[in-house]
């Protein structure tokens, strides 16, 4: 292997270019650090552009406009009871009480705007989710990168970690990188050096799309089970970390989210209907049985867990009133005839191969429990704008898993710092976002994902600007 020419030198070196790498990038660089951000693909935001952008926060207008009650002692019980206790607690308690700052940060310094509205999602105890008008991260990722170009950031795209740059000393001082990187030739391209006097931060995201190496994590996890990532979310710069002694945790647990649709790619735009209609309005019904088999509020580990029993196939259903009280926009998915539309239940039962008396039925009883303000099957959490699916026309979609979200990664302190397997500190290495596996245990809550990158990415950042500080003196 050839390298080419001298090494490039710069106080920080960030890898990944999605909400964490750039929240690292921005508050290092505004601490005067010389920044370089580093990006494998030939766009930037990996799987953060292509996320639908939610960030969950307390105590905000939204929510007293909503009269919702929230602490930051409410959002750490729900994301711990979530994570049933494999999450650490530090880390955790971090990102809700910098949670309410981070979501003001991201509207008064980014300038990112959000719907004016606080949405409820399954695992959560109150509304606290916020959703930007776009309903997507392209909006937040733009406006990361006009703030980097303010700061005079340079994003180099098409350029691959290969290795870390390890001292005797066991400090990471740098990385080797391809320039020209493509998926379909990985290894091709030219070599170089790029050295790093304060340290090097991986945000290069999870490997929902790495099907080997989430397979020998979790075996059910194979080619056939889609996924919401971008191709490029693989594992190779984890398993460098790994190489040279990083400590991981809960690398076994893959989340997989249950409201996509097998009739498109990707997280999709069925998922709108999916989430946060058939979610918060609506029903799933098993294909075969025509009953439900879950709290559609559940969180979405539990809620995946049973789709896999469903070998037949799930749909979710909510129902005219339902759609308009919910108030999304979804001409573009009836239009690709993702989301169907039907006249009554027992014309929607025939299309699917539903059983007709069954899925009536379950739908008097659950409107009946409705009427009284109680799910006597699943003890899901009756809302004030939840009324019964009666009102035609009806609403539906297929349904299905996909691998979306991979809970473990590395193992950080709450300054971001990655540990080893013995529990010291590996100088000069850092690490935020998805590639940590620390923040969300068993599975992670919805929008909490944003949140974590933006208050860990910031953490980050700051604590490499202090370190500029204190070399000042």
């Amino acid at each position: 292997m050839e390298i080419s020419s001298r090494p490039q030198v710069v106080d920080v070196i960030v890898v990944g270019s999605g909400f964490a790498g750039l929240s690292v990038a921005i508050e290092a660089a505004s601490g005067n650090a010389e920044v370089i951000v580093l990006e494998k693909m030939k766009a930037i935001g990996g799987n953060s552009i292509i996320s639908d952008g939610g960030i969950a926060a307390w105590g905000t207008k939204e929510q007293q406009d909503a009269g919702v009650i929230d602490t930051a002692e409410k959002m750490f019980e729900d994301m711990m009871r979530s994570g049933e206790g494999l999450n650490d607690p530090k880390i955790v308690r971090l990102v809700c009480d910098r949670a309410a700052e981070a979501y003001a940060w991201s509207k008064d310094v980014l300038g990112v705007k959000y719907q004016p509205r606080v949405n409820l999602f399954g695992g959560h105890s109150v509304p606290r989710c916020y959703t930007p008008e776009d309903i997507s991260g392209v909006s937040t990722i733009l406006r990361m990168k006009e703030k980097l170009a303010s700061l005079s950031v340079p994003i180099h795209l098409g350029v691959s970690v290969a290795s870390l740059i390890v001292d005797d000393h066991r400090r990471v001082v740098g990385v080797r990188v391809i320039d020209g990187y493509s998926m379909t030739s990985p290894h091709e391209g030219e070599y170089r050096d790029i050295l790093a006097r304060k340290g090097v931060v991986i945000a290069s995201g999870g490997f929902g799309a790495d099907v080997s190496f989430r397979q020998r994590l979790d075996p059910k996890l194979t080619s056939d089970i889609l996924t919401t990532n971008k191709r490029s979310a693989t594992s190779e710069l984890l398993q460098a970390c790994m190489s040279i002694g990083a400590k991981t945790a809960n690398l076994d647990i893959i989340q997989c989210i249950p409201w996509t649709t097998p009739d498109e790619n990707g997280y999709g735009k069925g998922a709108l209907f999916g989430d946060y209609i058939v979610s918060s309005y609506g029903v799933l019904i098993d294909v075969k049985s025509g009953e439900r088999f879950v709290d559609e509020l559940g969180n979405r580990k539990i809620i995946a867990d049973r789709y896999f029993e469903k070998k037949h196939g799930v749909v979710g259903i909510a129902d005219d009133t339902a759609v308009r009280d919910a108030g999304w926009d979804l001409a573009s998915v009836i239009q690709k005839k993702i989301v169907l539309i039907f006249d009554d239940l027992k014309t929607l039962a025939d299309h699917y191969g539903i059983p007709k008396d069954a899925l009536v039925k379950t739908m008097e009883v659950y409107n009946e429990g409705l009427r009284k303000r109680e799910d006597p099957c699943f003890h899901k959490s009756i809302q004030p704008w939840m009324n019964p699916i009666q009102t035609p026309p009806f609403y539906a979609m297929r349904m299905c898993v996909k691998t979306h979200y991979t809970c473990g990664g590395l193992v950080i302190d709450p300054s971001g710092r990655v540990l080893s397997n013995d529990d010291t500190i590996i100088e000069g290495l850092y690490a935020a976002g998805e590639v940590t596996g620390c923040t969300h245990g068993a599975n992670r809550l919805g929008s909490c994902s944003v949140t974590e990158c933006l208050v860990m990415g910031r953490i980050v950042g700051q604590t490499l600007a202090s370190s500029m500080n204190d070399s000042c003196k």
